[in-house]
């Protein structure tokens, strides 16, 4: 896809995941019709680095960008907690927004963020990458495909837990869950460290599980997605189950960084197989083709056709700014189709509202465990004790309502 009528945006936060993520995105996004034309953060060092190594001004006042109007729209990449401000700012101010996962740091502001930018007729947009990653779009091809059966129950161990995952299950049955219910246990270990930055003594493990209509169901579980202390690396083992096989993805060795590199088959039982043991008979691999590090395609063949995914980012080395992993892939795909939407040249396929239900999901997780693992109705309805405890927390931490985007906004970012 290439826009028809070329976009500027600006990005907010040059953090560590601008940084590692984000950074090499723009060559190929602006050769495809999205210009980043300047960057913001309040830490002056950060800003003027990055923004000499994408080759735009840097600015440290959200307050000031907005005023120069550089931009249509804005990538917000800043930490959670400010992402309800910047964006009703954002909205507020007639500018679009991309905002990086998770949506805000409880329902209240996720639900207000949607209802400011509604209002300002603009558009606000979630950037989960996940149910874009290449084996679950090649899950939901062959759920649509119906090569095995109806697929009524997912089963995903030490991928990602919360937000990201919750996506995937929303866009793999294409309906929303009607039940949440959750635990979670936590056991001391032995001091360790994390990016040199955080320094760890004890582990969480969380299990969630969804069902959604027509009984299909979810079992979502983790402990540490990062593979520290020899745990699952990502992109830990998920297994679809249909009513005549399975189809699973599972982490190809130890961690190795932000290409999560996986392998997994189709597993299948034919007619004979069904009469007999029902062990499946019939297996079929999942090929990952690549050059160099830069994945250019994941298929499957079946007897029903060939299904595939192909890097929508994958060049010639003669276009190098073409080349881009898949996990890079992914989030520039859900950029670029932020830019088209604006544009009138594509519909969302992952809306506002699905983000809302995404967070509703993980906000009926933390009720579940407040509840003592009982189970919760969604969507949510009346009082929801995580969200006055989260909402309690932040006005703690921060010394301000962190509903009220103008007292958010003097705390996050310096006046203009």
């Amino acid at each position: 896809m290439k826009l028809k009528n070329p976009i500027d945006i600006a990005l907010i936060g040059t953090g560590f995941r601008s940084q590692t993520v984000y950074r090499s995105l723009f060559a190929p996004l602006r050769a495809r019709g999205v210009r980043l034309v300047a960057v913001c953060d309040p830490v002056r060092e950060n800003a003027d680095a990055y923004a000499k190594s994408v080759g735009v001004p840097a600015y440290y006042s959200l307050k000031e960008l907005v005023r120069d109007r550089l931009m249509e729209a804005a990538i917000v990449c800043a930490p959670v907690d400010l992402h309800h401000a910047i964006s009703c700012y954002l909205s507020v101010n007639k500018i679009h927004s991309l905002v990086e996962t998770s949506m805000a740091s409880c329902l209240t502001q996720a639900q207000d963020m949607a209802r400011v930018a509604r209002a300002n007729h603009v558009v606000m947009r979630i950037g989960d990458q996940f149910f874009r990653l290449p084996f679950q779009r090649i899950g939901q091809q062959i759920e649509r495909s119906g090569f095995l059966g109806p697929m009524n129950r997912v089963i995903s161990t030490f991928d990602h837990t919360g937000f990201h995952n919750n996506s995937c299950w929303i866009m793999f049955f294409r309906s929303y869950p009607e039940w949440g219910q959750s635990m979670e246990h936590t056991m001391p270990t032995v001091p360790h460290r994390f990016r040199n930055s955080r320094h760890i003594t004890s582990e969480m493990f969380h299990a969630n599980f969804f069902q959604f209509p027509g009984g299909r169901m979810v079992i979502d579980m983790t402990g540490n997605v990062k593979g520290m202390l020899g745990r699952q690396p990502r992109p830990g083992y998920t297994q679809f189950e249909g009513q005549r096989g399975t189809y699973t993805w599972r982490a190809a060795g130890r961690w190795n960084g932000p290409l999560h590199r996986g392998e997994g088959e189709v597993l299948y039982c034919s007619d004979d197989a069904l009469e007999n043991s029902s062990i499946a008979d019939t297996v079929y691999p999942l090929v990952f083709a690549q050059e160099n590090e830069y994945m250019k395609s994941l298929h499957v063949n079946l007897p029903i056709g060939k299904l595939e995914f192909i890097n929508p980012f994958y060049g010639p080395v003669r276009e190098p700014e073409d080349m881009l992993d898949y996990y890079h892939a992914a989030v520039a795909e859900h950029v670029l189709e932020f830019a088209a939407v604006i544009r009138g040249e594509a519909t969302s396929e992952y809306t506002d509202e699905d983000s809302i239900m995404a967070m509703m999901m993980d906000v009926a997780s933390r009720e579940s465990i407040l509840r003592e693992g009982a189970r919760v109705k969604l969507p949510l309805e009346g009082r929801l004790e995580s969200e006055e405890l989260t909402l309690a927390a932040l006005r703690q931490k921060y010394g301000v309502d962190a509903l009220d985007p103008e007292a958010m906004m003097d705390i996050a970012v310096p006046r203009g």
